[in-house]
């Protein structure tokens, strides 16, 4: 059983501020979203503004990965919310007083999501600095627990704060927020960082990354698994709102339950993870995946509503049990110079593969039925995470005769009688 990382200071600090702060960024998503739509009445200007808060994340995760590894990554995520409360507190000011239109909105958001872009490798990377390798997968596993839980309370915040005061007041929430997370990081002490190579360009920090993901095995293995799992699994479930009226017919009623549903599985997850009741492997992670295809499929063929919320409590379970533990995975097998780096790819796999996989999901569905691309995308989950898995069981299998035939070489057997 894994050691709880509550019991250590600065993981707890960390943990506490940072909950805080996840609250009103889904505050801040909603109310964005919200916003669009009273000053455009526009289902198109609602998705821009929408992609405009993941676009930086896609483009530029390879320079912010290489920003955590040559910076103090306290001092730097310390700068980054302090830079957020500030792009939140004018946002909130503008819309109280309504100088603000969408393309001033899209504006804010592009900013927001720069600094979101930039603090998610940071993020990554800073929290196994507070943490001992024991406690590793248990702060990881509580971090999802956090984000989780707050995707339920945050949205329902919102609502609150939207209909009692303004979209305005969503925004100075989500500005507050951030104050617990810089508190936190002023008291929590932070092992230093390996000076990096000052005299290595940018670019070459950047491609020594890429290459290092490309060419270690079990990291490329994790990161494949990563991005089958978001998009043939979080993409399509992107599709709920679909699946709660056009399959089920239960409206907006049945979208909270499946949304819900979902939640309770990811929250159950994080639980497992963080006491270390499943032991994690490439293997566990490889049949986790495939499970998660299957259950996206299961969806697809649901024959009734409360069958479907059963698919998607499991599909919630097992995507989480996959996504924390790849990253939990990764952590514990990269070198510590190159973590903010490989940590970026992880979350561009992970947030991109959901954007694009739910993109594709949406456009087939519209042309096939949602069915029939639920079905075709958990087949397809299925079939290449046990396509990666035989691969890699294959070059395990050669490795090993490789090491057998150096160890029985007869050219190597020498019994002193020359």
């Amino acid at each position: 059983m894994q050691k709880s990382a509550l019991r250590n200071r600065n993981y707890l600090l960390f943990l506490a501020g940072n909950t805080v702060s996840l609250h009103g960024l889904w505050v801040y998503r909603v109310a964005l979203g919200w916003h669009a739509w009273q000053l455009t009445q526009s289902e198109l200007w609602v998705g821009v503004v929408a992609f405009t808060q993941f676009f930086p994340i896609l483009l530029f995760a390879p320079l912010f990965g290489a920003f955590a590894d040559r910076f103090d990554r306290k001092r730097s995520t310390l700068a980054i919310n302090a830079i957020s409360t500030v792009i939140m507190a004018l946002l909130a000011a503008c819309t109280a007083s309504g100088l603000i239109g969408i393309y001033g909105l899209c504006g804010f958001s592009l900013a927001q999501g720069i600094a979101e872009g930039a603090h998610t490798p940071m993020r990554l990377a800073l929290v196994p600095n507070l943490v001992p390798p024991e406690q590793l997968q248990s702060a990881m596993a509580m971090n999802s627990i956090a984000f989780n839980v707050s995707r339920f309370i945050g949205p329902a915040l919102a609502g609150v704060l939207i209909a009692v005061f303004g979209a305005a007041a969503a925004f100075a929430f989500n500005a507050v927020s951030y104050l617990p997370v810089l508190v936190a990081l002023v008291c929590i002490r932070v092992a230093p960082l390996a000076a990096p190579r000052a005299s290595r360009r940018l670019g070459a920090d950047i491609a020594a990354g890429l290459r290092y993901a490309a060419a270690h095995g079990p990291v490329r293995n994790l990161m494949a698994l990563v991005a089958l799992a978001s998009l043939f699994g979080r993409g399509p479930l992107e599709l709920l709102p679909a699946f709660a009226e056009s399959m089920f017919g239960r409206g907006s009623t049945g979208l909270a339950t499946l949304t819900s549903a979902a939640g309770a599985g990811a929250v159950l997850a994080g639980i497992v993870l963080s006491r270390g009741l499943i032991e994690l492997g490439i293997p566990r992670i490889a049949l986790g995946t495939a499970v998660a295809g299957a259950l996206i499929a299961a969806l697809g063929l649901a024959p009734s509503f409360w069958s479907g919320v059963a698919a998607v409590t499991a599909l919630g379970f097992m995507l989480t049990f996959c996504g924390v533990g790849a990253q939990i995975l990764l952590q514990s097998l990269i070198e510590d110079e190159l973590r903010g780096r490989v940590s970026s790819l992880w979350g561009m796999l992970a947030f991109g593969g959901t954007a694009f996989g739910g993109l594709v999901a949406g456009a087939a569905a519209d042309r096939f039925g949602l069915a029939s691309t639920a079905v075709a995308a958990g087949g397809a989950c299925v079939l290449l995470a046990a396509s990666l898995a035989r691969r890699r069981r294959r070059a395990a299998g050669r490795r090993a005769a490789v090491l057998s035939s150096i160890r029985t070489d007869p050219g190597d057997d020498t019994d002193g009688r020359d």
